[in-house]
């Protein structure tokens, strides 16, 4: 850049950086019918010799760009303040990676917090501390320039020295070769993984490689509230996150620390325990941030390393390592932790394991019903899908599975509460096992192979079979615990995103089967299930009160509804004031009325242990609450637990309650009023 006037280089620069604040920083290469990516390109220039002479892993123009704003930015600091801290609002606002606000929203946010009173104040402000910025950019690079070419050491991301590595020469084949570099580590042990949470809380990105990465949904989930505590932003993640688990097939060759079981078998089965309970925790997780910035892995080979490497928002590279010490716990296993080396050969080392990795986003047919069979028309990725408001079409087959024992002698059914380790939907439930069916579920073979073809399917079938062996197997970690029995199907309606088709089973456990804590399985009466769901009908109902639709035959719908779940648990009198008040259209009886079933609702509420303090239990999923008295009731008749007979008997000598029963599955079957009604009833 020789022969240019300073002036004129400071002027480009400063119309440049204007530029860049108009569009957003992230937005730079935005190509569309009425945007053009913004040229900068002596900014670019500058920024790419600035990383260069820095050495930072920034190979894209808003990366690079980015690295020298903020660090300019940083040190402008010390000579202008608010100078800085208007640029940095301007460009970045509180963002710690990823700038999400739009130009609009920073320029907002820079205009209050400057303190001006005016806006010609702050147009002119702004002017003016870019002018000077345009200026000390200049000297800024300048300044990174001389200091690798004067003698000194350049100062590292963190202030810490760093010398360009030298090369050696092989005499052997004259190939150049970086001579060996001094590193120094730390070491520790791994404990209750404190020290990794700090670290993870302070990345911008990570990539994980683990054997079954059973604690670290947790960990995950210590790390993200930290992170958004620090930066004060409720949406704040990571750039990227990959994680890498180990194939099953692996598992039986792995030396671990569970000493306390002398027998081979039962040492693997609590390992592959803990490997569907890593997957499903990581999953569950992983599926409440934006599925663009995570991905899954699974490895058919031994990864060269355990580890993780942290890529943190100055630039630096950190790499911890697992040294794993065969029949000790896992917290007394040792980490080794060092700054990546200047050739980033550690991270190339990750890099290669995700790259010979599997992808593990999982993909599911989508089709429609065909009778008692489903039939696919395309597929697509289950972390994109049932977005609530998404609008999506099409259906999603999925299994449920009634599970059930008997115990001393006594039918009991068997269900799991739903929590945020085990759901991402449908938090706070009882529910029976359920879940998506899977291409997957289809494979013979390696997971290489090519998907296979599922155009048509029943329960009968392959691929709805396996999916429920393989739900049921998540929660015990036995194989084919008990057998599996085709019960029928269901459809449910959703309003604002696919529809459900459930292919559902039973299974009997034997009584012997040693259910783990971490399933959080319990026995539930039939008199447990109906006061639940009375408590449900009741919140649904009240909820209906609070948000009536406007329309008419939506409505008439929504609140027929209500009333008939109302009267099936006994609440006739509650029901007909609420048919009078919602058909009259008096919002002042609705209100009078939601008065006495809050009342209600109040009184029936249940806890369950495993809910969290303070919390409720919200019912049953919603199939199963739709369902309960023509599917749930029905087959725990048959099996012989107590109390279902009995209530079947007293619903069908109720003329009222059994036509209730048969209008309510006539409306929850009718797909135009269920896509109507915005509410869950």
């Amino acid at each position: 850049m020789t022969g240019e006037p300073d002036g004129s280089l400071a002027a480009a620069i400063a119309e440049e950086l204007t530029a860049c604040r108009q569009r957003g920083i992230e937005r730079l290469e935005v190509s569309s019918h009425n945007q053009n990516p913004v040229p900068t390109p002596v900014l670019q220039r500058l920024a790419t010799e600035y990383v260069t002479i820095r050495q930072l892993r920034a190979v894209t123009r808003i990366p690079q760009l980015k690295y020298l704003f903020r660090d300019a930015i940083e040190a402008l600091a010390a000579e202008n303040e608010q100078d800085a801290q208007l640029i940095g609002d301007l460009f970045f606002g509180d963002s710690q990676n990823r700038v999400t606000k739009s130009a609009g929203e920073l320029l907002d946010l820079a205009r209050k917090r400057s303190g001006y009173r005016t806006d010609p104040q702050f147009r002119r402000a702004r002017h003016d501390a870019f002018a000077n910025f345009a200026r000390f950019i200049l000297g800024f690079v300048a300044d990174a320039r001389e200091g690798t070419t004067d003698g000194r050491a350049d100062p590292g991301p963190t202030g810490t020295v760093s010398v360009l590595p030298k090369l050696a020469v092989n005499s052997s084949n004259s190939v150049p070769l970086p001579e060996v570099q001094r590193q120094s580590a730390t070491t520790g042990y791994v404990d209750q993984g404190q020290h990794f949470v700090d670290l993870l809380a302070e990345a911008s990105s990570a990539t994980i490689v683990g054997v079954t990465n059973e604690s670290l949904a947790s960990l995950l989930r210590i790390a993200l509230d930290r992170k958004r505590n620090a930066s004060q932003r409720p949406d704040a993640g990571w750039d990227s996150l990959r994680i890498v688990f180990l194939s099953d097939k692996l598992l039986d060759l792995v030396n671990d620390e569970r000493r306390e079981y002398p027998d081979p078998a039962e040492v693997l089965k609590q390992r592959r325990r803990a490997a569907v309970r890593g997957r499903r925790t990581v999953s569950v997780f992983l599926r409440g941030l934006p599925a663009e910035r995570w991905a899954t892995y699974e490895s058919s080979y031994f990864p060269p390393l355990f580890g993780t490497l942290f890529e943190l928002p100055t630039g630096q590279r950190v790499v911890q390592l697992l040294v794993r010490r065969p029949q000790r716990s896992a917290a007394d296993h040792l980490y080794l932790q060092l700054e990546d080396t200047q050739g980033h050969y550690f991270s190339a080392a990750f890099d290669e394991i995700v790259h010979s990795s599997t992808d593990d986003n999982k993909v599911i047919p989508v089709g429609f019903p065909a009778a008692d069979r489903f039939r696919a028309t395309s597929t697509r990725y289950r972390q994109h899908v049932l977005k609530d408001g998404s609008k999506a079409t099409g259906w999603l087959p999925l299994v449920l599975v009634m599970t059930w024992r008997i115990s001393s002698g006594r039918a009991e059914p068997l269900l799991q509460l739903r929590t945020r380790v085990n759901a991402a939907r449908e938090l706070d439930r009882l529910s029976h096992l359920s879940g998506h069916i899977l291409l997957d579920d289809w494979r013979d073979g390696p997971a290489d192979d090519p998907p296979p073809q599922v155009p048509d399917f029943g329960l009968a079938d392959q691929g709805p079979r396996s999916a429920a062996l393989r739900r049921i197997q998540m929660e015990t970690g036995e194989e084919g615990p008990g057998e599996l029995r085709p019960l029928g199907t269901c459809k449910y309606l959703h309003p604002d995103k696919e529809h459900l088709f459930f292919f559902v089973y039973s299974c009997e456990f034997p009584e012997s089967l040693q259910l783990p804590r971490q399933a959080d399985i319990h026995p539930v009466t039939v008199h447990e299930h109906v006061s639940i769901r009375e408590n449900q009908a009741l919140r649904m109902a009240l909820l209906l009160c609070e948000f009536p639709p406007t329309r008419g035959k939506v409505r008439a719908d929504a609140f027929e509804i209500a009333v008939l779940n109302l009267i099936l648990h006994g609440h006739t009198e509650v029901a007909q004031r609420l048919t009078n008040a919602a058909t009259a259209q008096q919002a002042a009886e609705i209100t009078r009325v939601a008065s006495e079933i809050r009342e209600l609702e109040e009184r029936s509420r249940q806890t369950w242990p495993g809910l969290e303090p303070g919390a409720a239990l919200l019912g049953l999923p919603g199939l199963q609450y739709r369902e309960f008295f023509t599917l749930v009731l029905p087959f725990y008749s048959r099996v012989g637990i107590p109390g279902a007979t009995e209530h079947l008997r007293m619903i069908d000598g109720d003329e009222t309650k059994r036509s209730a029963v048969a209008r309510l599955s006539e409306l929850y079957q009718d797909e135009s009023t269920m896509e109507s009604i915005q509410l869950e009833l």
